[in-house]
């Protein structure tokens, strides 16, 4: 059940405060389809410095930093004028790479924006951002409804089924749910925010819905679920956010028009560097 914030009192103003934020994007050297990913060349750039690039036009980063396992990794951030941390190469998951990397900082929320995300978008991280002044979200992440040139059987499409309060029921590679020939999800109330407090009514199912690889998660959640460790769902779809559904962590999704392109596959490397070149970066 959600609170309802009331200005009458200095501790529930204080819980109205915008959090201090801090972006940081995992980064390994090491990719089974695409070799050295991060520093594959985007329009003239290392991959992973057009990630810092977007993530940095968001408003709303006390800090951005790179946290990688990779020294060339490094070299190309701060020879951008970027922040990179070195972090253990035993990480199993991004997740616990920004856990490591968020160790000394004292900020209230922490987003994981993958190192694969060049189109990223910053509207799309503030509005993830603005959940956490509702102080029932722990962890949230971004979806955008399906574009139509995208196939919502590709494994490489990560889709998200959501609940009627805007949180995630499940993240699958595959179709969900069964029988219905697409992804399913769940509208809210029109113009309301998930995780704002407002209640939301059920909607018929509108479609397929694509998860962004970015999360945000409030410091003691993030220490949290690095501490459990990689679950048996997380290790078969392969999807670190799964972890947190498997522990009853709720994770809230801000749904909106934040069309992104992971990147993945030389074919998706191929297809961002055409949008770069035909000046559709931005």
């Amino acid at each position: 059940m959600h609170r309802s914030a009331s200005p009458s009192t200095g501790r529930e103003a204080k819980k109205l405060k915008p959090p201090t934020a801090v972006g940081i994007i995992p980064a390994r050297l090491d990719s089974t389809r695409l070799p050295e990913k991060p520093l594959q060349d985007l329009g003239g750039a290392p991959l992973i410095v057009r990630v810092l690039e977007r993530v940095r036009r968001s408003g709303s980063f006390r800090v951005v930093v790179v946290a990688t396992d990779s020294l060339k990794i490094a070299d190309a951030v701060r020879a951008a004028g970027g922040q990179a941390v070195i972090t253990s190469l035993e990480h199993p998951s991004g997740l616990d790479r920004v856990a490591e990397a968020a160790g000394d900082l004292e900020d209230d929320v922490f987003v994981n924006v993958q190192g694969d995300e060049p189109f990223v978008s910053p509207a799309g991280l503030d509005h993830l951002v603005s959940l956490f002044r509702n102080p029932d979200v722990v962890m949230g992440t971004l979806a955008t409804p399906f574009p139509e040139n995208e196939d919502p059987s590709d494994p490489n499409r990560v889709k998200v089924v959501m609940d009627r309060m805007g949180r995630a029921l499940y993240f699958s590679r595959s179709p969900v749910p069964h029988g219905s020939g697409v992804v399913g999800a769940i509208g809210t109330t029109p113009g309301a925010t998930p995780g704002s407090g407002r209640t939301p009514t059920a909607l018929p199912t509108t479609g397929p819905l694509l998860h962004i690889g970015v999360y945000a998660y409030r410091r003691e959640t993030l220490f949290e679920l690095a501490r459990l460790g990689p679950c048996p769902l997380e290790r078969t779809e392969r999807l670190e956010q799964l972890r947190a559904l498997w522990n009853g962590i709720p994770i809230h999704v801000a749904v909106g028009d934040y069309g992104s392109l992971g990147i993945d596959t030389p074919e998706d490397l191929e297809r961002a560097r055409r949008m770069y070149r035909e000046g559709r970066e931005s």
